[in-house]
């Protein structure tokens, strides 16, 4: 949602009424998803989800022990979600937070996994830099 009354660009924030000045940015462009965007953004769910990119091995106690600190998420609700896609509601910002924090933490986490990664993404990380910034342009992605 561009401009309007939310400071927090969702519905349920009531916040500009304490503040009537504050709008949002307008975007320059905003446009659905591709299809193969769509693909993408799965299989970095999946990555997500199930692949070992932010699962510390060497934390015996608790291998899950950052997961939820970069995703927002549990593990077991970023599989629900991978499990489902593309039949989720993207529009839940919850949701479109969730493919933000996918991409940049594939992209930017010092993970180690390099190995593993054509076992769950069939693109380079150059060009998951390159969806990611395509997801970030389009009408799903909250601005701040």
């Amino acid at each position: 949602m561009s401009g309007g009354k939310y400071c927090c660009w969702n519905s349920d924030c009531d916040f500009c009424s304490y503040r009537p000045w504050i709008s949002p940015p307008e975007k320059i462009e905003e446009f659905d998803i591709s299809k193969d965007l769509e693909n993408i953004i799965g299989e970095c769910l999946s990555a997500s989800g199930y692949g070992p990119f932010f699962v510390d091995e060497g934390a015996k106690d608790n291998p899950y022990w950052e997961y939820e600190t970069l995703l927002g998420f549990p593990p077991e609700e970023v599989q629900k979600i991978s499990k489902q896609w593309p039949n989720v509601n993207i529009s839940d910002v919850h949701v479109s937070e969730l493919i933000s924090f996918c991409f940049c933490n594939l992209i930017n986490y010092p993970h180690r996994c390099e190995k593993y990664w054509s076992e769950y993404l069939s693109v380079s990380r150059e060009q998951l830099i390159e969806f990611a910034t395509f997801w970030r342009k389009s009408k799903y992605v909250q601005s701040t």
